[in-house]
């Protein structure tokens, strides 16, 4: 029974993207998705004729040096470009980095014991949740690498716990590097953020964690040594945060389009930059399961309190409301103005938040007797958290986006590969390369030495 419902889950999630992306038949004339289709139209030439697409015909974020551009698919499935349309590379991208999400949580699953149902409210949250959803229906189809956060949180869970063997920090360093790899550059950063203040906040247990953000720092050195040259000397303006911790529950459980009047108070920006909607039932879980009962004094949630969590989720947060990183980009350090739209902030800490509200929401079950009326209540709440996403859903969805945003819609572009004198960069790209070989033949050799049993990094 437990196998059919997980593949029951994982199927109705398959089809949820593939209605969502229209089953890949995309115009690439809403939103952003005209940039989806320029940065795949430069990779197809680059793939059919065998050169490295150092410069295009079209600027992106000020240039033309399409190998400073960190937001651009570089994974291995990419070379299946040419093999069908760039509307059905896309949904195959998507759907496969999704089926390693659905795996990752499988294996959280089993690290936890989680019931079905503690099981599916973190499915229906993580995978269908409003940033993730909006944004890629908006064309940021790089968000995908979205999906390997289950992968991250096992194993950083593994560190926090004292778990930690020699291959916790290299399986931490590979998963940002796939990340990276998939163009995920944003998410990689506030990975990385969120790792850096666990590393901070709890040194005598971060070991593991510190050397997996060096090992991902040594493995994308090809794509982040690049884009330092390109972009960092360019100056970035501070665009848009939550005004209130208000505004930020209010995107957590209203369903919209438009963005409110009163959020411009630094600019305007389309709602998928605000929006982290989870519903009714799923801010309830973690308002009480993930924040009230870290709390509680009982004794059965004693071992999940994860206190090395509290203050990084927090900072987190509150870096995503106002003031705060408005502030940080205005110091004239150029590593602080790379993330200018610090709504985004939430996303990581929510989904682990998240995972650490159904663990705990698992060991309060526990204590109930398993009655036909508990029964019924879990699965009316899971009912309606489900129903729920699918009206979000239908909203942002791109056949959906493509009718209501029709007086919008953008001419696609057929950018070229270009040449021209530029030495300079060009010699980072291949030095940064041949970096990146040597620390991913490294990494391999560390994790085929490293011993399963071996115990504690994270001690001192």
């Amino acid at each position: 029974m437990k196998i059919i419902v997980l593949g029951l889950l994982l199927a109705a999630g398959a089809l949820h993207w593939v209605l969502f992306l229209n089953h890949g038949d995309l115009s690439f004339k809403v939103e952003d998705w005209g940039q989806e289709h320029i940065f795949y139209s430069v990779l197809r030439q680059a793939i059919n004729s065998g050169t490295i697409p150092y410069h295009v015909s079209v600027r992106f974020h000020e240039t033309d040096r399409f190998m400073g551009i960190p937001d651009t698919n570089m994974a291995p499935q990419v070379l299946l470009l040419p093999l069908m349309s760039t509307g059905s590379f896309v949904l195959f991208d998507l759907l496969l980095l999704y089926a390693l999400g659905f795996l990752g949580s499988l294996l959280l699953m089993r690290r936890y014991n989680l019931s079905l149902v503690s099981f599916t409210a973190f499915f229906l949250i993580f995978n269908f949740n409003g940033h993730i959803t909006a944004h890629i229906g908006v064309g940021h189809s790089m968000w995908s690498g979205y999906f390997l956060l289950p992968l991250l949180f096992l194993f950083l869970m593994e560190a926090i716990e004292g778990q930690a063997t020699g291959r916790t920090p290299l399986k931490l360093g590979l998963v940002l590097f796939a990340m990276v790899l998939k163009g995920s550059f944003h998410l990689y950063i506030w990975c990385l953020m969120l790792l850096a203040l666990v590393v901070a906040f709890n040194w005598r247990r971060s070991r593991p964690i510190l050397w997996g953000i060096v090992a991902s720092l040594a493995l994308s050195l090809f794509r982040l040594v690049p884009a330092a040259f390109t972009l960092l000397a360019r100056r970035e303006k501070f665009i848009w945060s939550y005004p209130t911790i208000n505004d930020l529950i209010d995107a957590m459980v209203t369903i919209r389009q438009q963005t409110p009047d009163r959020l411009r108070l630094w600019g305007t920006a389309g709602w998928w930059e605000y929006d982290m909607y989870v519903g009714l039932v799923g801010f309830a879980l973690i308002a009480y399961f993930g924040i009230w009962l870290r709390f509680a004094k009982r004794d059965e949630l004693k071992p999940y309190k994860y206190p090395a969590l509290d203050l990084p989720v927090v900072v987190m947060l509150l870096l995503s409301l106002s003031y705060f990183q408005a502030f940080l980009t205005r110091i004239p350090f150029p590593p602080l103005r790379i993330e200018r739209v610090a709504t985004r902030f939430v996303l990581v800490p929510i989904a682990l938040v998240a995972l650490v509200s159904v663990i705990r929401m698992e060991q309060v079950l526990r204590g109930f007797a398993k009655t036909l009326k508990l029964r019924f209540l879990e699965i009316a709440a899971l009912a309606v958290m489900a129903l729920s996403f699918v009206d979000h859903s239908f909203l942002w969805s791109v056949p959906h986006l493509e009718r209501v945003f029709k007086d919008r819609l953008k001419d696609t572009l057929m950018p070229a590969i270009t040449s021209r004198p530029d030495g300079a960069y060009q010699a980072v790209v291949v030095v940064s390369a041949l970096a990146s070989l040597a620390a991913l033949a490294c990494v391999l050799y560390l994790a085929l030495r490293a011993k399963r049993g071996q115990r504690p990094l994270s001690k001192t």
